[in-house]
């Protein structure tokens, strides 16, 4: 209940409404009141802190105080509170200060503050530490301590006060820090597992602001550029990288959204000597709460070992192409499941048959193989396992495999199967030298059986024109050795 006299509450509700303040002629006017009246009226409730005096030059000008109650703030603050008198007395306590001091409040009030048994009492150290308030005007003291088995870590300041009956004395506010603390520690923790994670990585990281200023680097793209961290960022990242290949990064940056905060391309790191490896990088954009980019963070793993292998694995297919192009045997390669990967020109120029031709290599044994036998021996030949086999390990078989225009060759096949369960087929013709020497056979049999065999001899070999005995031996002598004696 208030008891204030009524002047004093009209003083304060006029004061209320006018923000900016009256001076005492206005309060007096306005409240018509005596001009001593309303000044006496206006110190009463300067003393008591429901009013503050503003002065500009000569002009006093009072204003509505909105100061807080000492016994509110108690009442109401989350802190740690306590009202120490000039005599070291505990004048007032709110109820956590009680709660963490674990004295009632009997016990508590009108004790001296250095009678008072708690630990957190102990540690500020009060009747040793006035020299030092009297000479900073405030102390902020941060330090731990044990209750009930676990650790809280508190921040209190201790601020000279003077109370509303002119007594002075000491506020001691104390804020619960313990999972700021705690907050701090699993930050470092996390910072320190961060960046150890960061450091020991193999693959190069580098943070980035949009236009290419460089934030941080990792210790092995640090190594690579072969210059200090300090010196890296601020510069642009386009200095580290070769020249042709700023365009396609500057496409990579322009690409990153919020819908597609990542990109990924190939790009050529320099060192510090001049010298680039390949990268692979990856850059992912990282945004402010109103969605604007802010930075970017790339993670680049060498590729210039790989890219190597690449080259050399395309220079050796070029060979292996340019070899078996050339090559006067017909040559095909079937994957696992008997389709063709590959025919030779050579193979087409002796069977007719071009890949497009060829949908399978089932489909073409069955035109090229109308033999059912032949076509068994073959597939016997051809399914071998190939995890039994070397890659040494040809096998070969001959057979008569029909062309597209419907000619039948003698063919001798060369099958290798690779690692991967591909097979690489060799084609031998034997058409000719079967032809040969089914003539050479037939020829030794007519000589050999002849009673005269000079006269046939001579019979067979004017069939020939003498130019053609002075350039070539005869095709006879060729299949048949007979005695020149003849």
């Amino acid at each position: 209940m208030n008891n204030q006299p009524e002047p004093l509450k009209k003083i304060k509700n006029l004061l209320r409404f006018h923000r900016n303040g009256l001076s005492i002629t206005d309060i007096a006017e306005k409240l018509r009141l005596n001009r001593n009246s309303a000044a006496k009226y206006l110190e009463i409730l300067l003393i008591s802190g429901d009013v503050n005096l503003n002065t500009f030059g000569p002009a006093k000008v009072y204003t509505y105080s909105k100061r807080m109650p000492v016994s509110a703030m108690l009442k109401f603050s989350a802190d740690i509170i306590l009202l120490i008198d000039n005599e070291m007395h505990v004048l007032d306590a709110n109820e956590n200060a009680i709660s963490v001091l674990g004295i009632s409040r009997e016990d508590l009030i009108g004790s001296l503050i250095e009678n008072v048994k708690s630990p957190l009492i102990a540690r500020l150290d009060i009747p040793n530490i006035f020299g030092e308030l009297q000479e900073k005007g405030e102390i902020q003291r941060d330090f731990s301590i044990t209750l009930q088995d676990q650790d809280y870590h508190y921040r209190m300041r201790l601020i000279p006060t003077v109370f509303d009956n002119m007594d002075e004395g000491l506020t001691i506010i104390g804020e619960d820090i313990s999972e700021q603390i705690r907050f701090e520690e699993r930050l470092m923790v996390s910072e320190a597992r961060f960046r150890a994670i960061v450091e020991d990585q193999i693959d190069f990281i580098c943070r980035f602001h949009p236009d290419g200023t460089i934030t941080f680097i990792n210790e092995p793209m640090r190594r690579y550029l072969g210059s200090s961290l300090e010196k890296v960022c601020g510069q642009n990242l386009l200095s580290f990288i070769v020249p042709e290949d700023h365009i396609p990064v500057r496409d990579m940056l322009q690409r990153i959204t919020r819908s597609h905060e990542a990109q990924a391309g190939e790009i050529r790191i320099l060192d510090s000597a001049g010298q680039y490896r390949w990268y692979q990088w990856f850059i992912r954009g990282i945004y402010d709460n109103s969605g604007a980019l802010v930075e970017c963070q790339s993670v680049g793993r060498d590729i210039n070992t790989e890219r190597e292998q690449a080259q050399k694995i395309r220079e050796s297919e070029e060979r292996f192409h340019m070899i078996t192009d050339h090559s006067p045997f017909p040559i095909t390669i079937f994957d696992r499941e008997g389709k063709f990967l590959y025919a030779n020109n050579a193979f087409t120029q002796l069977f007719g048959y071009s890949l497009a031709d060829l949908p399978t290599g089932k489909d073409w044994i069955q035109m090229a193989f109308p033999d059912v036998s032949e076509r068994r021996d073959l597939m016997r030949l051809w399914r071998r396992d190939p995890a039994s086999l070397s890659t040494h390990d040809t096998g070969s078989c001959v057979c008569s495999i029909t062309c597209k225009n419907g000619t039948v060759r003698q063919i001798r096949l060369f099958i290798t199967p690779l690692q991967d369960g591909e097979q690489f087929v060799v084609y031998e013709d034997l058409t000719s030298k079967n032809e040969a020497e089914r003539l050479h056979t037939m020829f030794a049999t007519m000589v050999n059986s002849s009673a005269d065999a000079p006269s046939l001899y001579r019979s067979l070999n004017n069939m020939f024109p003498p130019s053609q005995l002075r350039k070539t031996p005869s095709p006879v002598e060729a299949i048949v050795e007979i005695p020149r004696k003849w």
